[in-house]
């Protein structure tokens, strides 16, 4: 049985999560066992049937993390993201997993916590800090918007611009992978929905 069955929306957060997850030592937990499985209707799906997936894996592993954006989600426009967490822990509490699961709702979306990593978004672009705050500017200025703001409520679309319009390079799954490879644990924690998900697994796995 392995120690940890992380359940999430896309191909994204699994690879950002795996390279993490592969730092036990900065997450101050130990080395772990586990798995990374995503979901195939993303983040729609994780709310409609991640509770019922996960229970099928109850035999499998001793603790599940489940994670998706609020964003798509298809409830974000109706419920906050606390009382869609209460609902799902609910069910996955009443599947056994009372105790030994756990979920992290990312609002809006992934992409904020690459926010929090600022200077592995950097690395990973070949960027200097005054040619990403020039563009950082020019897209704030477009939508009327302060940055703080837009890494706050539309990080997603902030990190398309500077990837997209102004990189032209198209985004995957390795630059997750990379950027998650290249961020430093102290940075991320200060993101709320993060530090969550780490603060459980210390709980879980502690060194």
């Amino acid at each position: 049985m392995k120690d940890l069955l992380l359940y999430v929306a896309d191909a994204d957060a699994q690879a950002f999560l795996r390279s993490v997850l592969s730092k036990p030592q900065s997450l101050a937990i130990r080395s772990i066992s586990f798995d990374i499985e995503r979901h195939p209707q993303r983040d729609s799906g994780m709310v409609q049937s991640g509770a019922e997936l996960t229970r099928m894996k109850k035999g499998s592993y001793h603790k599940a993390l489940i994670a998706w954006d609020h964003h798509g989600s298809g409830r974000d426009r109706k419920q906050s993201a606390d009382n869609v967490r209460d609902e799902i822990q609910r069910k996955l509490d009443s599947f056994t997993w009372c105790d030994n699961s756990s979920i992290t709702i990312i609002v809006p979306e992934l992409e904020q916590w690459l926010w929090f990593c600022e200077s592995a978004v950097l690395s990973h672009c070949g960027l200097s800090l005054d040619q990403l705050q020039l563009w950082l500017r020019e897209y704030a200025g477009k939508t009327g918007q302060s940055i703080d703001n837009l890494k706050r409520e539309r990080p997603k679309e902030l990190f398309e611009f500077v990837m997209r319009d102004r990189l032209r390079r198209t985004i995957s799954p390795r630059d997750f992978e990379e950027i998650g490879r290249l961020a430093g644990i102290n940075g991320l924690m200060e993101c709320a929905t993060f530090r969550s998900s780490v603060e459980t697994l210390r709980v879980w796995f502690p060194q």
